[in-house]
């Protein structure tokens, strides 16, 4: 009687795992079509990350884990995804999922080092994460290019810009798939080591693409140090005053300066009078500096320092314009010319265009300023 009951037993276990098996296979996702498949839907949520597309992202690397659920680079790819859309417990928890997957794969380590690199705003050890990823992807392939290229990034967002510009440079040398963008890197990496930046902000403003007013003012009192400048002007100039004077005349600061993170730089460009913010009226924190912009502010400085007014009505109407692209006549035409001539800011060497509508970059705020306090050197 026991002998049978075993057997009913074991059997019945049997019967039980053939049911689950069956029930799994049902609820498994089958491709619709030969286009339906994981390595399809990857390539199409990779172009969608290269778009900055992050939720089309994570539909299209969730479609091939729904065909895959061991498709460890989708797995990468979504947490690259999530980091992007401030999720980092989902983006760390896919990076964890693809490197238990395929943890010796170069290409999947790549991407879970991407995952790092992405969330360094919101992961204060990001940095630790990213290195041991991308060390562990080189170490099964020195030569991995995907995984040099996000050592560049590591690199560059930890402020390391020659060790950056070495790891695009190699990357760029190895005239692969990813070269294209490398060079890019590489280019901005030159200029950033060129520029030097000397403060923790200016090495922070060196990788935004433009540059706003309340970045311009922290650049002029951190890197170029204007308030030194302005102890040093040869001359008095009509109606300019240190910050302490301004507080000290009961002159109100710009409207909309008070609580903002640059409070305190706005309010002593504003005293001297540099990017319009005259007291007490509107700053404009949060708007983007063009190159027009940059000039009227350096011809400002340079007019106070120098104590030369004249420099600020140099260049008008001269005829013909020394640009393809502004009339004699524009407004910010003789801070135009006088930058230009100075070597602070250059027109583009073949089309002779100032543009003088183009957002300023960081990296290109800090030439300018370097190459304005090698001028003022000689003034001085």
């Amino acid at each position: 009687m026991m002998k049978l009951l075993k057997i009913a037993k074991s059997e019945s276990v049997n019967i039980c795992l053939i049911l689950c098996m069956l029930l799994m296979s049902a609820c498994a996702v089958k491709p619709s079509s030969d286009m339906d498949s994981p390595a399809y839907h990857h390539k199409a949520g990779m172009r969608h990350l290269d778009m900055g597309e992050y939720q089309s992202a994570v539909n299209s690397f969730s479609r091939a884990i729904d065909l895959d659920k061991k498709f460890a680079l989708s797995h990468a790819g979504l947490g690259i995804a999530h980091a992007n859309l401030k999720d980092k417990k989902a983006a760390k928890k896919h990076a964890a999922k693809a490197e238990g997957i395929a943890g010796k794969d170069p290409q999947v380590l790549a991407l879970c080092g991407k995952v790092y690199i992405d969330l360094r705003d919101q992961e204060k050890k990001w940095h630790k994460d990213a290195k041991r990823l991308l060390k562990k992807a080189l170490k099964r392939d020195k030569k991995h290019e995907l995984s040099t290229y996000y050592t560049g990034e590591m690199h560059l967002y930890q402020y390391e810009f020659s060790d950056a510009e070495d790891s695009f440079r190699a990357v760029v040398d190895m005239k692969g798939e990813h070269s294209g963008r490398a060079d890019k890197m590489w280019q901005l990496s030159q200029k950033i080591v060129r520029a030097m930046p000397g403060t923790d902000v200016g090495k922070k403003v060196a990788l935004y693409e433009k540059i706003t007013r309340a970045d311009f003012a922290v650049l002029l009192a951190e890197e170029l140090k204007i308030s030194k400048l302005m102890g040093r002007k040869t001359t008095p100039s009509t109606g300019f005053q240190t910050p302490s004077q301004v507080n000290a005349s009961g002159l109100s600061a710009p409207s909309d300066s008070k609580g903002h993170w640059a409070e305190t730089w706005i309010n002593e460009m504003s005293s001297y009078g540099i990017l319009e913010g005259a007291p007490g009226q509107p700053f404009y924190p949060d708007e983007s500096v063009n190159r027009a912009e940059y000039a009227l502010a350096i011809q400002r400085i340079l007019s106070i320092v120098t104590g030369d007014a004249g420099l600020e009505t140099r260049y008008f109407g001269e005829s013909p314009s020394r640009f393809q692209d502004v009339t004699s006549s524009h407004p910010a035409y003789n801070a135009m010319a006088l930058c230009s001539e100075r070597g602070i800011m250059q027109a583009d060497m073949i089309t002779g265009r100032f543009q003088p509508n183009l957002p300023v970059s960081g990296v290109d705020a800090l030439l300018s300023i370097r190459t304005f306090q090698n001028a003022l050197r000689m003034t001085f």
